[in-house]
């Protein structure tokens, strides 16, 4: 099962990572490929066989050297631009987790960012491959859950020269020369602004494997639209689907970039399902995160987390839940907000929220007495919280608000 670093936030690794002899030339590799690619060369045999040996020497290579080493033999196999677009995506798949056998089940997911980005171009460029791409995305699903039940060790951070990878595999996207390009919204275009930030600014190697897994998650839930059926099928198959890829993977960067993007005004998806369908899935995650069984978060279950980071996860869906409740109210579904209210009242989180508050000096008393009424009527008691709440609802960037709040 996958268990978290006690001393790691929910981006970063606070050690520092140590000096990699490797990194210059890595640089170096990236840049030589982006002249010879440009040049029009072909043939990358010579990167990809000195990245190989490396590969095969080292018992966990760095991520970095894993997606070099794939996104030159995927260049060398000529199917940027091929019109089977699907085909090539599965091939990638099976280059990845090729060239990751050796690493950790956190990087074995991580890898997988170039596959996302290949399976989003196809959503616009080839509908008719819907059936095929949602084939591949099921299998992607499949194969990070049980990633997922893996033990994972260690929360290493990416290195500088991640964002400079990210060019080596949008080659082909360059466009005009000296046209600016969002180089991190375009590989990673199903997460909010906020999750590039974090990766632009140096994240760890866990919380790209959370960014992985959500827009992986958000793209299955997506290619589920459009199929016909009626709106209240469509609603359970959606939420059935939803709750057992959460259950599945268990993961609490997953589960902390997921709960932020629904505090967000609209999801990364509008573009994919239009305003109509991104209100829909909205509110289907607002069920599924609140109505579903949150027990996986036990560490009777295998997941350890540690205060700091199961605090911050009760307080975000905490608020999640509070949107759910104002939004179905002001729906007119008062039978709504009270199943809500009720399944959270009797989930772990509020437990978890006054049983972090009995451990706070001479607060004992008054946290037995607290009550339940709306999720942040709840925060709003908890006193060392209560005079920051004020300060989290108006906050801008919700990575930094909970980081801030200390245990």
């Amino acid at each position: 099962m996958i268990r978290f670093d006690s001393n790691s936030n929910s981006a970063t690794n606070n050690h520092p990572k140590p000096p990699d002899t490797f990194q210059p030339m890595l640089t170096e590799s990236i840049h030589r490929f982006l002249t010879e690619y440009r040049s029009g060369a072909a043939d990358f045999s010579n990167f990809a066989s000195i990245f190989s040996r490396l590969l095969q020497n080292l018992a966990d290579p760095p991520l970095e050297f894993v997606l070099f080493y794939s996104a030159v033999t995927f260049h060398s196999t000529n199917k940027f631009n091929s019109p089977k677009s699907v085909s090539a995506s599965k091939d990638l798949f099976q280059l990845l987790v090729s060239c990751s056998t050796s690493c950790n089940a956190v990087k074995r997911i991580s890898v997988l960012a170039p596959v996302i980005y290949e399976l989003y171009r196809s959503v616009f460029d080839q509908k008719e491959l819907k059936g095929e791409v949602e084939s591949l995305l099921e299998g992607i699903v499949s194969y990070i859950s049980i990633c997922c039940c893996t033990e994972a060790e260690g929360n290493g951070d990416l290195s500088s020269r991640f964002v400079d990878l990210l060019r080596v595999w949008m080659v082909d996207r360059v466009g005009e020369e000296g046209e600016k390009r969002d180089d991190l919204k375009l590989f990673f275009p199903v997460v909010s602004e906020e999750v590039r930030k974090i990766i632009a600014g140096g994240c760890g190697i866990q919380y790209l494997a959370g960014v992985v897994m959500c827009q992986a998650f958000l793209l299955r839930l997506c290619f589920k639209f459009g199929s016909g059926i009626p709106r209240l099928e469509l609603e359970k198959d959606v939420h059935d689907c939803a709750v057992q890829m959460i259950t599945g993977f268990r993961n609490f960067y997953f589960l902390d970039i997921l709960l932020r993007m629904l505090l967000e005004p609209v999801l990364p998806i509008t573009t994919i399902l239009g305003h109509g369908n991104e209100v829909i899935l909205r509110e289907i995650l607002y069920d599924a995160v609140i109505v579903m069984n949150h027990t996986f978060l036990s560490p009777q279950e295998g997941i350890l987390l540690p205060g700091q980071q199961l605090k911050n996860l009760a307080l975000t869906w905490s608020f999640v839940t509070d949107n759910a409740i104002r939004s179905v109210r002001e729906n007119g579904n008062q039978i709504k907000a009270i199943s809500y209210l009720n399944a959270f009242s009797e989930s772990c989180l509020p437990s978890q929220l006054i049983k972090w508050v009995t451990s706070q000096t001479g607060m004992g008393d008054r946290a037995r007495n607290l009550t339940v009424s709306t999720p942040v009527a709840l925060i709003s008691e908890l006193p060392p919280i209560s005079t920051l709440l004020s300060f989290l609802i108006t906050c801008q960037d919700l990575s930094t608000c909970f980081n801030g709040l200390s245990g």
